[in-house]
């Protein structure tokens, strides 16, 4: 045989023979996928039995026990007409930090990533929050931006609280970074800062909300359940916008849930991706605390959690 011919055959016959290693690794992947959609079709089935139809009484029920869950809010909107100072409530920018102070870094001695100060002096009054005093906070400056999420109150975060005002101390700029990873769309803001003005409202919780999980729980095949759980969406009013109080946003799951971070139940702020501000693709991101935390004035452990889609 000739060489040539030899050699294109085997050529032809490593090609044919690569092509069927696919298409059987390709089997093998949509088998397991159709495997787990199985057990999870089977584990939903057994988890929502049949039952008999949502009862008209019972939407009613549910409007008034989701209409029982909304608290007050501040959202936070854009005033580039104010100017940058020390104090105020805005997203990056300098930061004011005491003569003998340096800036904030995480166990590893790298610095954190300043994404926003609240002012509550200049914000409409909030029940539980501070009448006045600023929080600044500061988030990690790896690819995940200091979230933990093997243990959330681990995050490389922290929130500085000032409740004695800004006398002496100095702005320092923020640190030059040499990657992409911050979360800012507009560098200009990280570096300038943008002042954002509070405005009053009332937010229902996010539909993701793990309590409205829990009251649905194990009736997701009862005939008309759909008008439930679509109330959620049709009553929840929650712009998008940064805010604090109110409830948390997130674009894929509730990490809260019974007995597992539940008690962390109030927003201490909510960053969502804006022009300025990107996390992942068009995430949200939150800062919680505990409540009984918020009234002592008490900022040490705060859970930081962000997700996109």
């Amino acid at each position: 045989m000739n060489l040539y011919i030899f050699v294109l055959m085997l050529v032809a016959g490593i090609a044919v023979a690569v092509r069927i290693a696919g298409w059987i690794r390709e089997r093998r992947a949509q088998s397991r996928v159709d495997a787990q959609r199985a057990r999870h079709h089977a584990k939903h089935e057994a988890e929502n039995p049949d039952q008999s139809p949502v009862r008209p009484e019972e939407i009613e029920e549910f409007k008034v026990w989701f209409a029982s869950l909304a608290l007050p809010a501040v959202e936070l909107l854009p005033a580039s007409e104010r100017p940058v100072k020390a104090g105020g409530t805005r997203l990056g920018g300098p930061v004011w930090l005491k003569d003998d102070e340096a800036w904030p870094t995480d166990e590893s001695g790298a610095p954190l990533e300043f994404v926003a100060q609240m002012d509550f002096a200049e914000l409409p009054p909030l029940p539980d929050f501070p009448e006045a005093g600023l929080l600044q906070f500061f988030i990690g400056g790896d690819d995940v931006y200091g979230a933990d999420y093997d243990d959330l109150t681990r995050g490389r975060v922290r929130v500085i609280w000032r409740p004695d005002g800004l006398e002496g101390g100095r702005l320092c700029p923020p640190p030059a970074r040499t990657d992409d990873l911050a979360p800012w769309r507009r560098m200009e803001i990280r570096e300038s800062g943008l002042p954002l003005a509070g405005r009053a409202a009332v937010h229902r919780p996010d539909p993701t909300d793990w309590r409205i999980g829990e009251h649905l729980k194990g009736q997701l095949r009862r005939p008309g359940i759909d008008e439930i759980d679509d109330l959620a969406y049709e009553h929840n009013p929650t712009p998008e916008v940064h805010h604090v109080g109110g409830h948390p946003v997130y674009t894929q799951y509730d990490f809260r849930g019974p007995g597992r971070f539940d008690d962390f139940d109030r927003t201490l702020l909510r960053l969502t991706s804006d022009p300025n501000l990107m996390w992942g693709d068009l995430g949200e991101a939150v800062f919680m605390i505990r409540r009984r935390d918020l009234l002592m004035r008490d900022f040490s452990n705060v859970i930081f959690h962000w997700d996109c889609t």
